[in-house]
């Protein structure tokens, strides 16, 4: 072997060697900041282990927050509703969930309720969708109620999407990509270099993506004999209060890939919000009006679009105002299972 096959030689095993190393630390990274319970599930990007403890919560025994879905009681008893909250991290909430159950019961006395939510953060509609079609059958609700109009936003973003969103975690045990290039593509070319934050100008290419994905979910809960519930979406902006302001305008570089910047947030949440409102309108079905009924304050507002308990408290009580219970849910039998009132 010749001074130059040996050079390449001791440089190639050098660069597998470098790359091996890099690889095993960017999987050791991922797998500390990978939260506990969490699974990486496809085409779902990721769920949670059943009984899984987070953010001071137990899940339950399908990873979602709430009552069980199976219940050990199931056989026998009084009929009860189940409702499924379906969204994002704005529905990733405790809080939200009880205030539903609290405003349910308080509603209808002497009626069951059984209330979970398995709306996750970073979930879009696409996810939402894929989600119910997997797990309706083990879900088994009899009303789905939809609340999410913000993270839709990353199909203006990231332009090249419409189906599964990079929404930035990763699988560190997962053998079919690597899991450096994964880290170096997302948040060097995808964040860095090639998302588009200021998209409030553009053509917006997200109201299609949502109403397609929102009419299934929609077809998918009559198809199995369920009512559905819209629900508009509620951002802090515009807003008086300047301590919510500045911590706003202070986070804005977060989410700023995903959501866009603050003007474009709005314009897509705004565009999300005429396609709920039409969607309702035109197949028959309620609508919990959230976005005017929480005030834009630092009590009810934690940032742009996530809220305190008692912003949850309100969240609550709008939506469960809009479940039909009862004879009034009966009325969903009579609806086209594929989307026509």
């Amino acid at each position: 072997m010749n001074d130059r096959a040996k050079n390449l030689l001791t440089l190639s095993v050098s660069t597998l060697l470098s790359f091996l190393v890099v690889e095993a630390a960017s999987r050791i990274l991922v797998g500390r900041r990978t939260l506990l319970g969490m699974r990486f599930e496809e085409p779902i990007l990721y769920t949670y282990a059943p009984r899984t403890r987070i953010q001071d919560m137990v899940l339950n025994d399908v990873g979602c927050i709430g009552d069980d879905a199976l219940p050990e009681n199931a056989q026998g008893g009084r009929a009860e509703t189940r409702v499924l909250l379906l969204g994002g991290s704005t529905s990733f909430s405790a809080r939200y969930v009880s205030s539903v159950k609290e405003s349910l019961q308080a509603m209808h006395p002497g009626s069951r309720f059984r209330v979970m939510s398995c709306g996750r953060p970073r979930y879009t509609s696409w996810v939402n969708r894929v989600n119910l079609e997997r797990n309706a059958p083990v879900w088994s609700p009899d009303v789905v109620v939809y609340y999410e109009g913000i993270n839709d936003n990353i199909y203006n973003s990231f332009p090249w999407l419409d189906g599964a969103p990079a929404v930035g975690y990763f699988d560190a045990r997962s053998l079919h990509s690597s899991v450096f290039l994964d880290l170096l593509r997302y948040h060097l070319v995808d964040k860095a270099l090639r998302s588009v934050p200021d998209f409030k100008t553009r053509p917006l290419r997200s109201p299609a993506i949502y109403e397609e994905n929102v009419r299934r979910i929609v077809q998918i809960a009559r198809g199995r004999n369920a009512s559905a519930v819209l629900a508009t979406f509620a951002i802090a902006l515009p807003t008086s209060d300047e301590a919510l302001l500045l911590r706003i305008r202070s986070e804005e570089s977060v989410m700023r890939h995903f959501w866009g910047n603050i003007p474009s947030t709005l314009a897509g949440v705004r565009a999300h919000n005429l396609v709920i409102e039409a969607l309702a309108e035109r197949l028959g079905l309620p609508l919990a009006h959230v976005a005017e009924a929480i005030p834009h304050d630092a009590e009810h507002f934690g940032d742009i679009c996530h809220l305190t308990d008692a912003g949850n408290e309100i969240l609550g009580r709008i939506v469960a105002a809009a479940v039909q219970v009862g004879q009034d849910q009966d009325a969903k039998s009579a609806q086209d299972p594929k989307g026509a009132p």
